[in-house]
């Protein structure tokens, strides 16, 4: 699709060169008042310039136009161009007052033209990602919001500043907040209260003072649709460079979540994108599932020519643009009136959230507005030594926590507010067992306010060796299908493949006392050796297949096998495992195995990923976690996913489980990846 840009000042050239990224869209022309500055960002893309909209129209055969000029002439550009038939994306504001802004939309509707409005950043992979958990009630019932847009002392950062103190902070920085808090929770749909004051009458830039009249700190209590308060405060005073910027911190009956730059739209900042505390806890990062996708300010382009193509409506959508303006025009009212007003949604509600498109290979970068995105398997991807399952192996979370308890010899942790913080930190994969004592809890937990929706879930029991036999199988699945509280699992496995005589039920382990569940769990001869049962593997696994057939299960897995052991489960299973659970660290890489699952579409999950004596402080893992910034634990976390293993981590320590979750930024490259492979040894054994 061919685009124009009209007005051509600082922020142009930024919106030129992300267009060059997306192969179906060319800038054919440029305009501005200034035909200097057209003819100086036309000439690297070989468009032709002109000297002012009009112009532009006449001589260009442009699908699209891209109206970047002040605030104050958005809305007639947009309006000119929609009336000669073209598409337009505009920057911020869509107009300064609602009528206008309503007359734009319906223009656009009469004439079946695209029309979207800049900012993108509410579909930014941070955003859609906080939308996802509030709108799941990740932090509970959402009450209350503070939203913040201070882009304050312009004539610090802007080389035209003034456009900007003549239209306030609401028209600009306000609406980076205001488009997040909307993509999230639907129209605004009345400001209970609004103050205006103007702190700073004089500015002085380039040897000049400016004098305005605008004011420019605001502070206003909305309500939005879903009944949530939202106190916004925009400000040209505050400076850009406070610790509160562009920010969410949203509140809930379970805890909080912050959101550092609702105007960050490419990942790239030094600060935790999102952070996340449970009640009366600090807040931790939380981490995103995969890479954030590098969106540029040419998104919102390439996202309207879609639209345009396709005959849908553009994410960024005029509908919303106005509604913001109608906000805003109602802040001013309810300032100037000194009494509550209601919004006007202009058409607009609630969005649907853009696909989460979660790669097997978690630092590859999926997003469908980046360029080549049009296929959601297209995909941006560093270059690394991944590798992985099949294509028709199962969807796992890039990385899980491991629900034992148990720490060797007698040893036993609290995993209670461990498993909350993984929830917290966003983990949506638990491997219980019936041997750990964990899954009433983390039943309570999933039931409680911290729970996602169980869909979003991947939940794993395991069955003991004393309960090999088809009546115990099956009495064991239930019984832990009870204590988690849900009614099927999403991969039932095998604890391991032997057989162990039963001692009665397990029941809630987490109760006995170590040498109790020893007896009861370990059963032995007078030499201290294991009481085998008399139950093959076969026999028990048809006993597995029964309870997928059942439904107690939708896949089937196993765990601690070897690759031969592998190899004849699979010749004799009528449903082979969807998964296999092994130990599997730098110090001991059971390649052999992984290869056989990979080949079979199974997917690996690897237990005590971290635990093996000495792994963390090995000096061959310190360079490399020191160049990308991260600890030791994470290099191997993130070695473990490059090898196409989903790994589990397990720790009591609550900035150790947030950072064991935040593995999916950083990409090790082959050398690394070689290093860490050279650290196996063939006689690993724990003592």
């Amino acid at each position: 699709m061919n685009v124009a840009i009209v007005g051509c000042g600082h922020i142009a050239s930024a919106y030129a060169e992300g267009l060059s990224t997306y192969p179906n869209l060319s800038l054919v022309a440029t305009a501005d008042l200034e035909k200097e500055r057209a003819e100086s960002l036309a000439a690297p893309h070989e468009a032709d310039a002109f000297g002012d909209v009009d112009a532009l129209l006449a001589g260009s055969d442009a699908d699209l136009v891209l109206n970047l000029t002040i605030h104050d002439a958005h809305a007639p550009v947009t309006r000119a161009c929609l009336e000669a038939g073209r598409h337009v994306v505009s920057e911020k504001p869509l107009a300064l007052d609602l009528e206008t802004a309503r007359g734009l939309v319906d223009l656009a509707d009469r004439n079946d033209r695209v029309l979207a409005c800049a900012p993108i950043s509410g579909q930014a992979d941070a955003q859609q990602y906080a939308a996802r958990l509030l709108r799941t009630e990740h932090i509970g019932p959402v009450r209350m919001v503070y939203a913040v847009g201070n882009f304050g002392r312009t004539t610090e950062w802007n080389p035209n500043p003034e456009p900007f103190l003549r239209v306030g902070p609401l028209y600009d920085g306000a609406v980076y907040p205001l488009t997040v808090l909307t993509t999230i929770f639907g129209p605004v749909t009345e400001v209970r209260t609004a103050d205006v004051s103007l702190l700073l009458e004089e500015h002085d830039h380039d040897g000049h003072t400016l004098e305005v009249e605008t004011p420019d700190h605001v502070a206003a209590t909305l309500e939005m649709e879903s009944g949530t308060l939202v106190q916004l405060t925009a400000s040209l005073y505050v400076p850009h460079q406070t610790q509160h910027f562009s920010s969410l911190e949203v509140h809930g009956d379970a805890g909080s979540l912050y959101l550092d730059d609702c105007g960050n739209f490419d990942g790239d900042t030094d600060a935790p994108l999102l952070q996340v505390a449970r009640l009366g806890e600090p807040y931790r990062p939380c981490p995103l599932p995969r890479r954030p996708a590098p969106l540029s300010y040419a998104a919102t382009v390439a996202d309207a020519a879609r639209a345009a193509r396709s005959g849908g409506t553009p994410r960024a959508s005029g509908r919303q643009a106005a509604h913001l303006v109608a906000a805003i025009e109602a802040i001013e009212a309810c300032a100037g009136e000194g009494a509550s007003v209601t919004v006007d949604p202009v058409g607009f509600s609630r969005p649907d959230l853009l696909p989460w498109t979660r790669a097997t290979e978690p630092h590859r970068t999926v997003h469908p507005l980046l360029p080549n995105s049009a296929d959601p398997a297209a995909a941006t991807e560093s270059p690394s030594t991944s590798e992985g399952p099949e294509d028709d192996a199962i969807d796992l979370p890039p990385i899980g926590f491991g629900c034992s308890r148990y720490r060797g010899g007698t040893t036993y942790v609290d995993l209670d507010a461990s498993m909350a913080d993984a929830l917290a930190a966003g983990v949506r994969l638990f491997d219980t067992a019936e041997l750990y004592g964990t899954e009433a809890t983390l039943g309570s937990l999933i039931e409680g306010p911290l729970g996602p929706p169980r869909e979003q879930l991947f939940l794993i029991g395991k069955a003991w060796n004393t309960n090999h036999r088809p009546e115990h199988l099956r009495a064991a699945a239930r019984d832990s299908l009870e204590r988690l509280g849900i009614d099927t699992f999403d991969c039932y496995m095998l604890h391991w493949p032997t057989a162990w005589q039963h001692q009665g039920p397990l029941g809630d382990v987490s109760h006995l006392s170590h040498e109790e569940a020893a007896t009861l769990t370990f059963p032995s001869d007078e030499a201290g050796e294991p009481l085998e049962a008399d139950v093959t593997l076969a026999e028990t696994w048809r006993e597995m297949e029964a309870l997928r057939e059942d439904g107690l299960t939708e896949t089937l897995g196993i765990c601690n096998v070897s690759r031969d052991q592998l190899a004849s489960l699979l010749n004799f299973a009528a449903v082979p495992p969807a998964v296999v659970q092994v130990e599997c660290h730098p110090y001991h890489h059971p390649t052999e195995l992984i290869d056989l699952a990979h080949a079979r579409g199974i997917r690996v999950i690897a237990h005590s990923p971290l635990s093996a004596p000495g792994l963390l402080d090995d000096d061959a893992l310190q360079p490399i976690a020191s160049a990308h910034g991260v600890s030791t634990a994470q290099a191997v976390l993130r070695w473990n996913l490059q090898h196409g293993v989903v790994p589990i981590p397990s720790s009591t320590a609550p900035d150790h489980v947030h950072a064991n979750a935040d593995v999916c930024g950083f990409t090790l490259s082959e050398d690394e990846m070689a290093t860490i492979d050279a650290l196996h040894r063939s006689d690993f054994e724990r003592p």
